[in-house]
């Protein structure tokens, strides 16, 4: 192989995961500003919102860097650890591999039987079997796109689940900002001991959900927060955050430990370069090619998400919200439309109505995970 060929798909993925890093330190901005609902009217309120409706919108974009950061410490501290654990000398994998249904069983079980009431747990069992019908049904649809682009049918139902359910919420509680905090948070020694609790458990967190196939972030969130305990919103985020980064970067190092892809960046890497498995002490090559990449994002990615959510924070307040929300709504609607068409819209519309149900009736929203 001549060394152009090895190197540009190198460079490639390297630039994808790279994005893919950076990505889950920064969504925390949108999702911090966007989608906020009225506490009034929502009966539960994602920590990020809470914290924004205080005006501490940058104190919530900080600690959520914070935690991606040393998240994504912990996780590579864990590299050998995850190689001798799931592949030679253990072979734990192979051991789960057996039981899998049933730890899938188990990890949807835990998401409903800790829900705050029997009532929320009938509600939940019950999100969850309508999204799953949902998503069984538009698994099966083939859609076109009216100008010939990439078409999946997953576009639309999570930007519809997940995406233009929240803004919808936001617009229909006309929520209006206050002013933001933008001094830095104060974390009391108490504080970073909370803080230490957190990031290890969400990291350990994401790393299970690297390896269990169909189990999503938004559950290893569930199974974080249930393993973290009582906690204040502030660690909340710090949790969360923990998950995101440790499941993007555990998923690269599966790719190399036991062969699996749990992520469309792992499946990009592979097809690009392709993948040897790690057998030996040392990792392969390639792998600790990719290992700069993560390392160099995530050390640019803590200031400068940072950076932005002071920004960010400063201007919210100065400009109107509503009309935000809307061109956010606008936006959804016209890019599904465009990699979708109209049978593109029928199914957002239907995963929004399916959306704003555990945004209005109280569960969790990873009910609709279905």
């Amino acid at each position: 192989m001549k060394v152009d060929e090895y190197v540009m798909p190198l460079l490639v993925s390297s630039s994808i995961i790279s994005v893919y890093i950076a990505h889950t330190f920064v969504n925390i901005i949108p999702a911090t500003f966007l989608g906020v609902p009225e506490e009034g009217v929502a009966l539960t309120m994602l920590p990020a919102h809470s914290l924004l409706v205080k005006g501490r919108g940058y104190e919530a974009i900080y600690l959520s860097a914070m935690g991606s950061f040393f998240s994504a410490v912990v996780t590579i501290l864990l590299m050998f650890s995850l190689k001798f654990l799931l592949s030679d000398p253990v072979n734990l994998y192979a051991s789960l591999k057996d039981i899998m249904v049933w730890i899938i069983i188990a990890v949807i079980s835990v998401m409903i039987l800790t829900e705050k009431s029997p009532k929320a747990m009938l509600i939940s069992s019950t999100i969850l079997l309508l999204s799953g019908i949902y998503e069984l049904i538009v698994l099966d649809l083939s859609l076109e796109s009216p100008f010939g682009l990439p078409s999946s049918s997953l576009f639309p139902s999570f930007a519809g689940l997940f995406g233009l359910s929240t803004l919808l919420s936001s617009v229909l509680s006309k929520t209006r900002m206050v002013e933001q905090e933008l001094h830095e948070p104060v974390l009391l020694k108490a504080d970073r001991s909370s803080g230490i609790v957190s990031v290890v458990t969400g990291s350990f967190s994401g790393i299970l959900v690297s390896i269990i196939p169909g189990v999503t972030t938004a559950i290893g969130t569930v199974i974080a927060l249930v393993t973290r305990g009582e906690t204040d919103e502030r660690q909340a985020i710090i949790t969360l955050s923990s998950v995101n980064t440790a499941v993007s970067i555990a998923t690269i190092f599966n790719l190399f430990i036991i062969g699996k892809t749990r992520s469309g960046v792992a499946i990009v890497v592979r097809n690009l370069i392709g993948t040897e498995t790690w057998k030996g002490i040392l990792p392969p090559y390639s792998l600790l090619c990719l290992l700069i990449p993560v390392v160099v994002s995530a050390s640019l990615s803590l200031p400068v998400t940072c950076c932005i959510g002071r920004f960010l924070s400063e201007k919210i307040g100065k400009i109107n919200y509503q009309k935000i929300t809307w061109v956010g709504i606008s936006l959804v609607i016209i890019l599904v439309f465009i990699f979708s068409g109209f049978a593109g819209l029928l199914i957002l519309f239907t995963g929004a109505s399916i959306g704003l149900l555990p945004i209005f009736v109280g569960v969790r929203r990873s009910s609709c995970m279905g």
